[in-house]
């Protein structure tokens, strides 16, 4: 079946989240955006969080979210590349994905070519060394032994322990990355500069994680861009070789 040649990356949908008024609303517009581009489209970046919680035992998954992985598995099955972004919610992703859907899963930041031209692509978190608390349980969760003892709970608590500090920390503010204070001390924005002093071949940046819209001009080469989510402002990039732009959803 043939694919179209524009590129879209998206973040931040926090599937299944308790703090959702209407999740299956979320999810029915999340899948009416993914049949909207599938015409069009080449390949598709979910740049982290997608889900608000994923843990992959041998046997189990969580469930739920039938109609998007559905969808995903039709845009795959047409010849459209899905690359899946490991968050600092859906860290525990390991072949499910993969094997079911075809997926590509990244668990670092990566540089990538497209349409003749570079993309730093990341979902935001790994970049975030402002705390020292933050990076302690980053490096935690992401630690294969600790991941092994944790599959060693079973999911009746694990999963119910997850969501309910998902929630409480939403609630609390903790877990609340969505206020954007001005150029001069917004972290992705600060490590970007500093990566092109290095890379000046990297024409595009794009984040997520941080639940705000933000399209900046570093350079007269490069931009960066923070796709917003898919929580308040179905907010997406889209790519086709000659022009990348910051859209919101509105079917």
């Amino acid at each position: 079946m043939r694919k179209g040649n524009k590129i879209y990356f998206i973040s931040d949908a926090h599937l299944g989240a308790r703090f959702h008024r209407d999740p299956r609303a979320i999810e029915n517009k999340l899948v009416r955006w993914l049949d909207s581009i599938k015409e069009d489209a080449s390949a598709l970046y979910l740049l982290g969080d997608m889900f608000d919680y994923w843990y992959e035992y041998k046997y189990v998954v969580p469930k739920g979210h039938v109609r998007f992985l559905g969808k995903l598995a039709e845009l795959s099955d047409r010849g459209i590349e899905i690359h899946f972004f490991i968050g600092n919610h859906d860290i525990w992703m390991f072949d499910y994905l993969e094997k079911e859907i075809g997926a590509i899963i990244h668990r670092e930041p990566i540089t990538v070519d497209l349409l003749g031209k570079r993309f730093f692509l990341a979902h935001g978190d790994e970049v975030d060394n402002r705390s020292l608390a933050f990076r302690f349980i980053r490096s935690l969760f992401r630690n294969k032994f600790c991941q092994w003892l944790y599959a060693g709970i079973h999911p009746r608590w694990s999963f119910g322990f997850a969501m309910g500090w998902s929630l409480s920390s939403r609630k609390s503010g903790l877990d609340r990355e969505d206020k954007y204070e001005g150029e001069a001390s917004e972290y992705l924005v600060a490590f970007s500069k500093d990566y092109l002093q290095t890379h000046p071949d990297i024409n595009f940046f794009i984040f997520g994680h941080r639940h705000v819209m933000l399209d900046l001009q570093l350079t007269h080469t490069s931009r960066m861009l923070i796709g917003g989510d898919w929580m308040q402002f179905f907010s997406y990039i889209e790519w086709d070789g000659t022009t990348l732009f910051l859209d919101q959803f509105e079917g």
